[in-house]
């Protein structure tokens, strides 16, 4: 068997995250041939093929299945030598505009900031929060990160995972909850411009309750979960840390949108914006699972807080 080369691997995983042939060049930056023809090369290299080519698209093999891990590994290594040569950069300075959205998204993002200033002091950040979808091409914003699930043209990204909701409300409604006494009536907080006089969490799980509050930032609902006024549809990445919050079980929870960190096709490698774009990848994929809700039982708040104290 031959030595693998870095860039075959690269354009397998890119496949394997973005889940077609054409989805991993846009994020690479190349066209579907070139993505085919590396992936080609490596099955070659190996002897073994990693993935079916059908008529609805590329399916993993048990051979290729087997290969991701080593291959992850592998690009954290690259990833960590190609981060200690751009170290010494000139580009490691200037201004780097970054967009977030809401409250969520923000918070998963500050451990990323708080290490990239500390290792890169001369690089001057802008922290743009807004709703409105930045234009990467028009240098609006040089890094993204985004609840989405259909990124723009013209930019490439990681996928991070599915932002998870659950039902959170306090201890009394929990209990209230599974007494199953009057458990359709409990009160409720949405969003004001959700656009449904009932959403679908609460028309489903609710079908009783008269008591419906609304608000426009999360933040706030956050807050009026917490003390008790209702229970809401929260990312589980506020709600399972929380202590004074718990998961009201529930037949039915909306589906959250992905995770994506993002920047321009042409920006992708300039250093500063590499380097800060694996920082928040790696502090991201930190908290996977506490993103995707994937921490529940009794000790769901000690999990969330061994996640978070692991940040760097």
């Amino acid at each position: 068997m031959q030595r693998m080369d870095w860039d075959d691997v690269r354009h397998f995983l890119e496949v394997v995250h973005a889940g077609s042939v054409s989805q991993a060049a846009q994020r690479l930056g190349v066209n579907q041939t070139t993505v085919s023809r590396r992936v080609s090369t490596l099955e070659e290299r190996l002897g073994k093929k990693l993935f079916e080519r059908l008529a609805t698209g590329w399916i993993i093999t048990p051979v290729g299945e087997r290969l991701v891990a080593s291959a992850e590994t592998m690009a954290e290594e690259a990833y960590t030598i190609e981060r200690h040569v751009l170290a010494d950069s000139h580009e490691l300075s200037g201004q780097l505009r970054v967009t977030v959205a809401d409250v969520c998204t923000q918070h998963l993002m500050m451990p990323a900031l708080l290490a990239f200033t500390r290792q890169y002091p001369d690089v001057n950040l802008q922290i743009i929060a807004t709703l409105d979808v930045l234009d990467l091409a028009a240098r609006e914003a040089d890094v993204a990160l985004r609840a989405t699930d259909e990124p723009p043209p013209n930019v490439v990204g990681k996928r991070i995972a599915q932002i998870a909701y659950q039902i959170y409300g306090t201890a009394e409604f929990l209990a209230a909850a599974n007494s199953g006494t009057r458990r359709g009536e409990l009160p409720c907080i949405t969003w004001i411009g959700d656009g449904h006089s009932r959403p679908p969490w609460i028309e489903r799980n609710f079908p009783k309750t008269t008591r419906i509050y609304r608000t426009s930032e999360l933040e706030i609902m956050l807050q009026m979960a917490r003390q008790g006024i209702g229970i809401a549809q929260i990312p589980c990445v506020f709600g399972d840390p929380d202590p004074l919050l718990h998961r009201i079980p529930t037949r039915y929870v909306e589906p959250g949108w992905g995770l994506w960190v993002l920047t321009h096709v042409d920006l992708r490698t300039t250093a500063r914006v590499r380097i800060f774009r694996d920082y928040l990848v790696t502090t991201l994929e930190k908290q996977k699972h506490l993103i995707e809700g994937k921490i529940d039982g009794p000790d769901a708040c000690s999990q969330a807080d061994i996640f978070l104290r692991q940040l760097p």
